[in-house]
């Protein structure tokens, strides 16, 4: 099992200068030869550990190989190859024979593997002085549409849906920080880590290790008011650029995290895997390429974080402010939002009781209109605003248009001690038919969680452009609504410009939507819905007459809004008559 300790990088074309120790290949390695790695055990200084070879497993990976080893010395009898000591450098005869990388769970001896340092030099070779202005697009495995109808629904794909499945080798994560609630842990579901809660501690006299192969170093995900950061062991330095930890942390390619200098307080024993207590102390540089056989960075570099504003009003009582800068990426930026909330609404928010959450902001993007964010949740549990957030994220970075550039995320929510909850109870037309060019007005009925209903009036436009027949009426919440697919014409985009007004033309939970729909001709195949086609495509689809129920698809004639602040749940539905 891979140890938890890790770097984020991004590529750039300029090699590594030819400097440096010398290097021993895996092919002049023999069981039985000895040597010695550096890394840190305690504080800031950089200590020595000794391994004896045990063999070398060719074919570890395709291509690659793992030199297998038994380590002594320090705490190792006691506490087994620790995570934190990825990434420290390993010597035979003063050679550099690459970075220990991998430990056993559950182990009862210090026995680990060691990435040989050409497989590290052969893909970190390429690091960039500047990152670049705009990462790649990583496309989700599944239809880009199916991503924006779930941020949609307020519901956020986990990684397992978006990526498919990842390598089963798990990756566990040692995070410098306060553990996560079990809501901002279930926001993780698929990714290819584990986390491992380890406390940042400060007790104003941390001592940074040397820059230098064996020193600790730490990045950060997101910092701010809620640190999540991850700690491993300097490999090689060349110049400004730095080598690290002998494994991938996501395998993402292209990234750009802050890189810190860091000191350990302690080492912790465990039955399954132990572990460092590090703590970053102060920044040294950026992380800019993540691959499989280690990360590697550039020393005096700036990262580029997203920055995130969260307002907390308790109650009207008093508002907390809380500010976080979160990891720049396709994949990961909306998971780190949504962990964001989440944690903060269950540090600050009750558990027990009634509750509702509001939530009002924006997110900005260089070039587009801003995305409105707008949401009510009548629930003790934080997860379902935070998935909002992460959900309407994960449609902005993996759309297929072009990668968005993020300038900041603006929340305000409020907690309130009570539910504010209303369900849809019925509805009933105040006319017996509804005419062209007329106003059909509509009663609905509404009722609170306590049982007490009201009654409010929809007045639906019904436009001359409607086909007389049959109509559907169907009333209910944003969400209800959006599930049930409505209008199921053609959607046609072209742009990231279109993602956007699609998401702040989206129906929310907190108002009550009626929509008078009807049957026409459209796009279908085998009865299902054909997203994101041309006109032209469409016609000649829809015109084989092949089949009678792939000539009908539903549309939105008419409709009227009803603004609550409160969440509104239920759908009903009755037939219309249009003359």
């Amino acid at each position: 099992m891979k140890l938890a300790a890790f770097v984020l990088a991004l590529l750039f074309m300029a090699p590594l200068p030819a400097q440096g120790p010398s290097t021993l290949g895996v092919s002049e390695i023999r069981a039985g030869m000895k040597g010695y790695g550096r890394t840190v055990f305690s504080g800031g200084k950089i200590e020595r550990f000794d391994f004896e070879v045990l063999g070398v497993q060719k074919n570890a990976a395709p291509g690659r190989s793992r030199i297998m080893v038994r380590a002594s010395g320090g705490p190792l009898a006691e506490t087994g190859i620790l995570a934190g000591m990825s990434g420290s450098p390993c010597y035979i005869d003063g050679k550099l024979i690459g970075a220990l990388s991998t430990g056993i769970a559950f182990e009862k001896e210090p026995i680990g593997g060691i990435t040989p340092i050409a497989e590290m030099l052969d893909q970190l070779r390429d690091i960039p002085e500047t990152a670049p202005s705009r990462t790649p697009l990583i496309l989700p495995k599944l239809e880009p549409p199916k991503v924006l109808k779930a941020a949609m629904l307020g519901q956020m794909l986990d990684f397992r849906t978006l990526m498919g499945d990842s390598d089963p080798q798990v990756l566990p994560m040692a995070l410098a920080g306060s553990a996560l609630g079990i809501e901002a842990q279930r926001l993780w579901a698929g990714w290819p880590v584990t986390f491992t809660a380890v406390p940042t501690l400060s007790g104003g006299r941390e001592e940074a290790s040397p820059l230098e192969p064996g020193g600790m170093a730490a990045i950060t995900l997101m910092q701010g008011d809620l640190d999540l950061a991850a700690s491993g062991t300097i490999t090689y330095i060349s110049g400004k650029r730095i080598l690290m930890f002998g494994h991938q942390l996501f395998n993402l390619g292209p990234v750009d995290l802050p890189l810190w200098s860091a000191t350990v307080a302690t080492t912790v024993a465990s039955y399954q895997s132990s572990f460092k207590l590090a703590m970053p102390v102060a920044p040294i540089g950026a992380l800019r390429l993540d691959r499989s056989s280690g990360v590697a960075g550039i020393l005096g570099a700036e990262a580029r974080m997203v920055p995130m504003r969260i307002g907390l009003n308790l109650g009207g009582k008093r508002t907390l402010n809380f500010r976080f800068e979160l990891m720049d990426h396709p994949v990961a930026t909306a998971a780190l939002a949504a962990t964001a909330v989440a944690q903060t609404l269950d540090a600050h928010t009750r558990g027990l009781g009634l509750q509702s959450l509001s939530m009002q902001g924006n997110i900005k993007l260089a070039g587009h209109p801003a995305i409105v964010i707008e949401n009510v949740m009548a629930d003790l549990n934080p997860s379902r605003m935070a998935q909002y957030v992460g959900a309407m994220l994960q449609a902005i970075c993996m759309n297929p248009y072009e990668k968005p550039v993020i300038e900041g995320i603006s929340l305000t929510i409020k907690a309130e001690e009570r539910l504010d909850l209303t369900s849809i109870a019925g509805i009933r037309l105040l006319k017996a038919r509804a005419k062209r060019g007329e106003v059909l007005p509509v009663l609905v009925t509404l009722q609170n969680i306590q049982g007490v209903r009201e009654t409010a009036t929809f007045n639906i436009p019904v436009p001359s452009s409607a086909s007389k027949g049959k109509a559907v009426l169907m009333v209910g919440d944003g969400f209800s609504l959006t599930a049930a697919d409505p209008d199921e014409r053609v959607i046609e985009m072209a742009s990231l410009g279109d993602v956007v007004r699609v998401l702040n033309g989206a129906m929310r939970n907190n108002h009550a939507y009626a929509l008078l729909v009807q049957a026409q001709p459209g796009a279908g195949l085998r009865g299902s819905r054909i997203e994101g086609i041309p006109p032209t495509v469409a016609s000649l689809v829809s015109g084989d007459g092949a089949s009678s129920d792939n000539r009908l698809q539903r549309r939105i004639v008419g409709r009227a809004v009803l603004p609550l602040e409160r969440e509104v749940r239920g759908l009903s539905q009755l037939e219309v008559e249009i003359e």
